[in-house]
């Protein structure tokens, strides 16, 4: 009985200390005011601590009287303040003073429906996209870990839920961006070529998207740049594979200010140390730059004038089937696009946008020389009116150009690749115009619950047919934390340019079209986020070959699946869980009946987990799971006694798996402060990391490839499939 006395007289402090705790809130921002995001708040003598929101809120439960608290995160100096818990106390605003780097903004949204009045879908803050390991502070490949890409290999391109990149659209500045990647004919996309330092914000949907968005089935990736600032700024980086500068200055303080960016990439040292998975007979070269002026013509007006232009090379020793030759590709794309923005009477939003881009590649391999050029136009004029508080209306018109050219010398049959191959000469140069208008209705109808109701009309010049596509959305806000969320709409795009040509295709192909029902399920608070979704997506009009017209639009398919995102943060560690289910299958080109997609991978697992060791050391893991991408594989092989080649038998379409794909990568940042060197003043922000891609030196398999009789077959590997340490740094003044 003694005994026990002490420790119920312990557990009544305990409950009596608990009873008498206050509710302590605040903010964290910068010196500028703006909000930090997923700061650390520590009361080291009492073991409890916080994070902050998307708003740089948090709260604590702390016994009242003297308390210090100790305010931390990456890029900032850590505070300590002294503070007097009593009740009735005014809420706390902590400023954080900036330390080492600074950090372009990308945020990542996966499905949105409706409105809620919050940040809708799973969100990745900016150290997620540029600190993630593997992610190489590249916006597309930083997608990889969002619920709903389903990425077959190491690649940048952008698979939707059951849907290869054409179906997807991709905007810069409210205006389409064909070709935004490096290597993209070579390896599918392996690196985006825009520079996060100009990226302020990207929005991703995988389905049940606006009806603003036009000219695409499965998924939207909208892209808006950083405006130029009123002050100068540089910064300089490199690390084993390339370097990369950065600026921005006022032109006219106040009213004119411009930004540019160089990327240089050229992996010569690391082939060099690590040897590469493919043999290269010169290193591969990409470089970018982008160039941004911004004009602030009025109090509430802007206008921005930007120009982006990208090129890549490689030269590699490449096997197709059962030829070994070189691969030769080059690639070149320029884009430019006005963009204005005013405000009218506080209540009527203006955005007009204008762009052109151009294109050109040359490929050759084997009996295989070509070349593609392209001219894009689009023009778009968008008008918001808030007409309540709970009553929005959004509509706006597009026209867009397309002008592609194809031309070369490809191989008559398609298994003959080797030398002295019967060839034919393709020239199409099909052009398309196409108009769309759209209106979109965001309501409250009473309570928790809101709608979005839209429709979009389109029209092909090719075809000559309109497209009607009616979409809605329903969101209930069951409380602060829950939303739960339904969405279905319709949703069409052009067939590729290569089926439409008036000789080689047929111009009169409908337009594809899918059809997405999409329940969703979202938990959010300052503690993390978990979110859940099933959706179907039903296909019509996609291509097959046709005898007769060469082409035909009666194909048809399904994509079904879940999506699951849970993403936490708990004081110093963050991260999340992405994992997709899909099952997807079509009839479309050759294929006899529904069967299985070269690009619908089942089952993929992503789990990212960041550690702040302190105010200036961040360590991070990434790994990646995929269960194996379908390929056709080859069944047996027959003689041609005519040409003197095995020509091999081939199985039904993707009827086989690569083996499962696993990818483990690790990264430690350091924030430091540089002395003054060769007469510079020290930088104010400078970032180093050392990174490792695939630890576990797993040798993730790309594609298979057979010896010249078909009677051997070996693997080809992925871009990442040997173990590399990369190094690099990054000023900035």
């Amino acid at each position: 009985m003694t005994r026990i006395l002490p420790l119920v007289g312990l557990l009544l402090v305990a409950l009596s200390a608990t009873a008498r705790a206050i509710e302590v809130t605040g903010t964290v921002t910068d010196r500028a005011g703006r909000p930090i995001e997923y700061a650390s708040i520590a009361v080291p003598a009492l073991k409890l601590g916080a994070a902050t929101d998307e708003s740089g809120r948090f709260r604590l439960q702390l016994p009242p009287g003297l308390a210090i608290l100790q305010v931390s995160q990456m890029g900032y100096e850590r505070a300590r303040l002294e503070v007097r818990v009593a009740p009735g106390m005014t809420p706390l605003r902590i400023a954080l003073n900036d330390q080492p780097i600074e950090l372009s903004e990308v945020t990542v949204s996966a499905s949105s429906f409706g409105k809620t009045g919050k940040a809708e879908g799973p969100v990745l803050s900016r150290r997620d996209v540029l600190m993630t390991p593997g992610g190489a502070a590249d916006v597309f490949q930083s997608l990889r870990a969002l619920p709903g890409i389903n990425a077959p290999a190491d690649g940048a391109a952008v698979y939707v839920r059951g849907g290869p990149p054409e179906e997807s659209v991709i905007r810069l500045d409210g205006c389409d961006i064909g070709h935004p990647y490096h290597y993209e004919r070579a390896s599918g996309g392996l690196f985006g070529s825009l520079d996060p330092y100009m990226v302020r914000s990207a929005f991703f949907s995988s389905g049940g998207f606006s009806a603003k968005y036009g000219g695409a089935v499965s998924g939207v990736l909208d892209i808006e740049m950083e405006d130029p600032r009123d002050l100068r700024t540089a910064t300089l980086g490199a690390n084993l594979a390339g370097f990369s500068a950065s600026g921005t200055a006022p032109l006219v303080r106040g009213r004119l200010s411009g930004s540019a960016s160089l990327r240089l990439s050229v992996p010569d040292l690391l082939f060099r140390l690590y040897g590469s998975s493919n043999d290269y007979e010169t290193a591969p070269v990409s470089r970018d730059g982008t160039a941004r002026m911004l004009w602030r013509y009025s109090p509430t007006g802007r206008a921005t004038l930007m120009w982006l232009a990208s090129g890549d090379q490689v030269r590699v020793r490449a096997r197709y089937l059962n030829v070994e030759d070189r691969y030769a590709d080059h690639m070149r794309t320029d884009f430019g696009a006005l963009r204005f923005e005013d405000a009218f009477a506080g209540r009527l939003a203006l955005h007009g946008q204008l762009s052109v881009q151009g294109y050109g590649s040359g490929w050759s391999f084997g009996p295989v020389d070509a070349t593609q050029l392209e001219r894009a136009l689009q023009g778009s004029l968008d008008a918001l009116w808030s007409l309540t508080p709970r009553h929005e209306l959004a509509l706006g018109t597009v026209w867009r150009r397309r002008d592609t050219g194809i031309r070369g010398t490809f191989p008559a049959d398609s298994t003959d690749f080797s030398p002295g191959a019967p060839t034919r000469r393709y020239d199409t140069h099909p052009v398309l115009d196409a108009a769309g208008f759209y209106l979109e209705d965001k309501l409250r109808l009473g309570g928790p619950f809101y709608a979005t109701l839209g429709a979009r009309l389109d029209r092909l010049s090719t075809s000559g047919v309109w497209t009607c596509d009616p979409r809605a959305a329903l969101a209930w806000r069951v409380d602060d934390h829950q939303t739960v969320r339904l969405a279905t709409g319709r949703y069409h795009q052009p067939a590729a340019a290569r089926f439409l040509d008036p000789l080689y295709g047929n111009p009169r192909l409908e337009p594809l079209e899918a059809r997405h029902v999409i329940a969703g399920y979202e938990w959010k608070s300052e503690y993390g986020n978990v979110r859940l979704e099933a959706y179907r997506k039903d296909y019509r009009h996609l291509v097959r070959v046709d005898p007769v017209t060469w082409y035909a639009g009666d194909g048809r398919g399904y994509a079904r699946g879940v999506d699951a995102f849970v993403q936490g943060t708990h004081r110093w560690l963050s991260g999340w869980v992405s994992y997709g289910w899909l099952d997807t299958r079509r009839h479309e080109l050759d294929d006899p009946r529904l069967l299985p997609t070269a690009y619908g991978v089942e089952h993929t697992l992503t789990l990212v987990a960041l550690y702040q060791a302190s105010s200036r050391t961040n360590l991070g893991a990434h790994y990646a799971h995929g269960s194996g991408q379908p390929y056709t594989p080859v069944v047996g092989r027959v003689w041609d006694g005519v040409r003197g080649i095995w020509r091999p038998v081939f199985g039904e379409n993707h009827s086989a798996l690569i083996p499962p794909y696993h990818r483990l990568d690790l990264r430690v940042t350091r924030l430091f402060t540089p002395p003054r060197v060769l007469g510079l003043r020290p930088s104010s922000r400078c970032v180093g990391y050392i990174e490792g891609l695939n630890v576990l030196g797993i040798r993730n398999v790309l594609e298979y490839e057979w010896n010249t009789d078909f009677t051997e077959r070996s693997a080809r590997e992925s871009y990442f499939a040997r173990r590399m340490l990369v190094a690099g740094f990054m000023l900035t003044w």
